[in-house]
């Protein structure tokens, strides 16, 4: 009984810790942005790297007050859930909540075709209270006196985020048996999480390997740090190298898009945890990408950047064939678990697990929890004047998309999964076409559920799965875990909003998002469209690649090509990184080919060291400008305070 006590003792102390921590984890991804936009966001890892150090002197002396391996893992999961959710999402609402109040004279459209129809519940309609807000240089006092203000607004979207954060992390209790341990997946992303949390005699910071690379990594970025503040001091630039696009000067071949070379050692170094013919394949298909950019340019059809349109599909439809493929992984991962589905809705019906208790959630709960939470989210629309069941379909699809991106993100464990523009509106716009649909229920929808359509970098549906895949590791309580990640989900976003809100006050509050909704909703309603047969026809050969791949790939031992790969690879954000990772994969199959497991054990020993030597070095340059107001220094990020090309 004692020792239950203590056990529970010891669990509260750790949320009591994450909650405590929660602000600031918040306060950085808000403030310093670019440190979040990839799989593993440097806030979580080097705050509980931090807490670590701190933590090792009592592990030793005084075991009983220091935090174990499990302990540091909870207090990862939740700082990792709260820096999601305060990340992508709370760069997509607040400016909607307040922009097209704010900026409705510089913007005609907002007054006829967005403010009429938009909920004074979620958005501002009124623009003389956001006076002080809008004009920014304002001091805490102020922004404090305001607050009041906001609040009302905070918490029923924080409502309709707690609602689909229920939904998302039910629907991860429901399939985390089948992807831990029948298909155990790898979840390369928080292995470095983990290596935070052993203490034994082989762990990799013990290992004098790890600490050279990290002095490497390290001493580089303080090096180009101190020349970024001080161009005088030399630099050792290995960032953005060249751009083999520029290297052609004449279509169709200079028609790929910004394609550069160069390294980011951590993103790199991520490589090396990645299954190697996931990674051959996300590199084979980012070039089968800009080869589609070539012809698509030689049947008549520019390309920019990124071909394929955004918000407004064109050809090679490449976001489409991500849908497609999305929607492929998504039916091939339920057929694959068929027999497991068979077993949990067995124990739905019977309140038994068939795994036994173990401290794990109940499937009965966490499916009733399901249902209740995409019921909420349909009432909630009616609320607004929305559609029920036109709510559960758009909530519904999104899921299926977050069930994807989260089993690819723990099968593949990519730097980064960036999908612009992806997401429930394309397809409906896709299939459907607009015509059919009336103003309101456009206008409502896109400033409602424009979060669900962007980027994805920091969707939190593959962090709450790996804090489950934590707390499996380190034999903790699922039900105890569920609460922890449910609390950081609910306080990252609360606070988040509040920080958001508060920079807004102290600088210039951000525009561009609720230019940028108007703006859709203004092209959606003014031009009514058709359904779209060659987006439809996309659609449908990203589906028929996935299912093409896998027939050969369960026939065929050893086949690389991994559906995965291609449905990461059809569309933005490897093409920041693509070239580090050609150079791990070459490295990774001579390691095996000639030196076996000895020898990729220490490759993956040196990664550790190099990926921890950058975000030790990111803490301090990242507490360096929020500390001197913003100011604007190197950082081991793409881009954001720095240019693509820097």
């Amino acid at each position: 009984m004692m020792w239950v006590n203590i056990m529970v003792s010891r669990l509260l102390r750790t949320l009591f810790l994450g909650v405590l921590l929660t602000p600031f984890v918040c306060f950085w991804s808000q403030d310093q942005g670019i440190d979040r936009i990839f799989s593993l966001m440097v806030p979580p890892v080097a705050i509980t790297m931090v807490i670590a150090i701190l933590n090792a002197p009592f592990r030793s002396r005084f075991p009983r007050f220091a935090l174990n391996g499990a302990d540091l893992m909870v207090l990862y999961a939740m700082l990792a859930t709260a820096c999601a959710m305060s990340a992508e999402w709370m760069d997509m609402i607040p400016p909607q909540v307040y922009g097209f109040a704010a900026y409705q004279e510089q913007n005609g459209h907002f007054k006829t075709r967005v403010l009429p129809y938009v909920s004074e519940w979620l958005f501002f309609t009124d623009p003389e209270p956001l006076k002080d807000f809008r004009d920014g240089g304002k001091t805490f006092a102020v922004f404090w006196a305001a607050l009041p203000m906001w609040l009302p607004k905070i918490a029923v979207w924080t409502t309709l985020l707690g609602l689909l954060t229920t939904a998302m992390l039910c629907i991860n209790a429901l399939l985390r048996e089948q992807w831990i341990h029948q298909e155990k997946l790898a979840f390369p992303i928080v292995q470095l999480p983990l290596a935070l949390a052993d203490d034994s005699a082989t762990a990799v910071w013990r290992d004098k390997l790890f600490w050279i690379c990290f002095a490497i990594t390290f001493g580089v970025d303080m090096l180009n740090g101190i020349s970024f503040l001080y161009p005088s001091v030399p630099r050792i630039n290995i960032r953005f190298i060249a751009d083999m696009n520029s290297w052609f000067s004449s279509p169709p071949w200079n028609q790929t898009g910004w394609t550069p070379i160069g390294l980011f050692p951590f993103v790199s170094a991520l490589g090396v945890f990645m299954p190697t013919d996931l990674l051959f394949s996300l590199l084979f298909f980012f070039f089968v990408r800009k080869g589609q950019q070539i012809i698509a340019y030689s049947i008549g059809n520019e390309q920019g950047v990124f071909g394929g349109g955004g918000l407004v599909p064109s050809p090679p439809y490449f976001s489409e064939q991500s849908w497609g493929a999305f929607l492929g992984l998504f039916l091939s991962f339920m057929w694959l678990g068929r027999s497991q589905w068979k077993r949990v809705w067995q124990a739905i019906g019977n309140g038994k697990n068939p795994e036994g208790d173990h401290g794990d959630l109940s499937y009965r709960f966490a499916f009733y929890l399901l249902i209740a939470s995409i019921l909420g989210l349909g009432a909630f629309g009616m609320v607004i004047g929305l559609p029920f069941f036109w709510v559960i379909f758009y909530v519904v699809l999104f899921l299926i998309f977050s069930v994807a991106v989260t089993r690819l993100r723990a099968q593949l464990g990519a730097p980064t999964h960036e999908m612009a523009f992806m997401g429930p509106h394309q397809m409906i716009l896709d299939f459907n076409g607009s015509s059919t649909i009336p103003n309101s229920i456009i206008a409502r929808t896109l400033t409602t559920f424009h979060f669900m359509n962007r980027i994805h970098r920091t969707h939190p549906m593959p962090t709450l799965l790996e804090g489950m895949y934590l707390a499996d590791r380190t034999r903790l309580s699922q039900r105890f875990m569920f609460m922890a990640l449910w609390i950081a989900a609910i306080l990252g976003f609360f606070l988040g909003f509040i920080v958001h809100v508060y920079l807004g006050y102290r600088w210039t509050p951000v525009t561009w998002i609720s230019g940028e909704v108007g703006g859709v909703i203004n092209s959606v309603i003014g031009q009514p469209r058709p359904p779209n047969l060659s987006a439809i026809g996309a659609v449908a050969a990203g589906f028929a690649v996935v299912w093409i791949l896998d027939f050969v790939r369960f026939r065929v031992p050893g086949f690389w090509l991994h559906p995965a790969g291609y449905a990461l690879a059809m569309n933005f954000g490897i093409d920041y990184y693509w070239f580090g990772l050609l150079i791990v994969l070459i490295a990774k199959v001579f390691i095996q080919r000639y030196y076996g497991l000895k020898g990729y054990g220490r490759l993956r020993v040196a990664a550790y060291g190099l990926i921890f030597g950058e975000f030790a070095a990111e803490l301090i340059w990242a507490l360096f400008s929020m500390l001197n107001d913003r100011q604007i220094t190197y950082s081991i990020s793409f881009n954001g305070k720095m240019s693509w090309d820097q």
